[in-house]
């Protein structure tokens, strides 16, 4: 583990969940497929934040 922690980084991971479940609402197909990726680490958090925020913007979800 790298010391200082990212804090950026921490927050994004800790928005994931919060923004998969306001996405979930809009688009229950698309959070599932993001949720597996997140779950089988197949992403970055920071690239897969930007791509649930990106859905979220397109989906008029308020984040």
């Amino acid at each position: 583990m790298n010391l200082p922690i990212d804090l950026e980084l921490l927050k994004k991971r800790e928005e994931i969940p919060i923004k998969l479940a306001e996405l979930s609402y809009r688009n229950s197909e698309q959070a599932v497929i993001l949720l597996r990726k997140w779950g089988e680490k197949k992403s970055p958090v920071s690239v897969l934040h930007k791509e649930i925020c990106d859905y979220i913007n397109r989906e008029g979800v308020k984040a």
